[in-house]
């Protein structure tokens, strides 16, 4: 009798109206729930980006202090050396290599007195009896900047490398120079102005579509 009633009971349809009125209730209640607990978790997430990106970002001026005062450091030093050199060299009556920043060595070279003045500009001058002077090649050093001095750096470590402007730019700006077109063209311009003072020289490919750069010689850059 009992199952009878129970089974009467559940296909009472006021019976069963009043359970899924409990039941969709219920549900309600925990989708409330779920929705807090997913706003609360969601307000965070935002906080910690927020945060994160806060660090970044100090991060970056930090990054960007540090590669500032690096290249100070190098400039003050190679400036130092170069002044030491000269120096040194009007003490003993003798021209004597002054370092660039890519630790280059220079040699002796002779040069006609009748030379092209705009050629011997972008070089380090020769004296009258043939010797590279001090001064000059002093010169070249300090004029480079900080930038200019970095790049050396970087060429010079890898002197066999074939330098474009892409990959300088990277290994002087970061990653983020990758797809920078700007960038390239700074690099570019930059090994340029290296090339006129004949610190790296210009190559063509064969085809002649294609340019880059190489560490000049040590002859040839002294």
């Amino acid at each position: 009798m009992q199952s009878t009633d129970g089974a009467s009971a559940s296909a009472n349809p006021s019976w069963v109206a009043a359970d899924m009125g409990a039941l969709i209730h219920e549900c309600k209640a925990k989708l409330a729930e779920h929705d807090g607990e997913s706003d609360r978790l969601t307000a965070g997430i935002t906080a910690l980006r927020a945060e994160r990106e806060t660090v970044q970002g100090k991060r970056q001026q930090v990054m960007a202090t540090l590669e500032q005062a690096l290249h100070v450091q190098e400039l003050l030093r190679f400036a130092a050396q170069a002044g030491v050199d000269l120096r040194g060299g009007q003490r003993g009556g003798a021209a004597k290599r002054v370092p660039d920043p890519d630790e280059r060595e220079g040699t002796d070279s002779s040069m006609d007195e009748s030379a092209d003045p705009t050629e011997t500009a972008a070089t380090p001058l020769a004296e009258e009896g043939g010797d590279t002077t001090e001064a000059s090649a002093a010169s070249d050093a300090s004029k480079l900047g900080p930038r200019g001095l970095r790049a050396m750096q970087i060429i010079s470590a890898e002197p066999d490398r074939q330098w474009t402007g892409k990959l300088l730019a990277v290994r002087l700006e970061g990653q983020g120079a990758e797809a920078d077109g700007k960038a390239h063209n700074r690099a570019r311009t930059l090994m340029d102005d290296l090339a006129k003072k004949r610190l790296v020289l210009k190559m063509h490919s064969d085809d002649g579509r294609r340019c880059y750069y190489i560490a000049a010689p040590k002859a040839e850059a002294a």
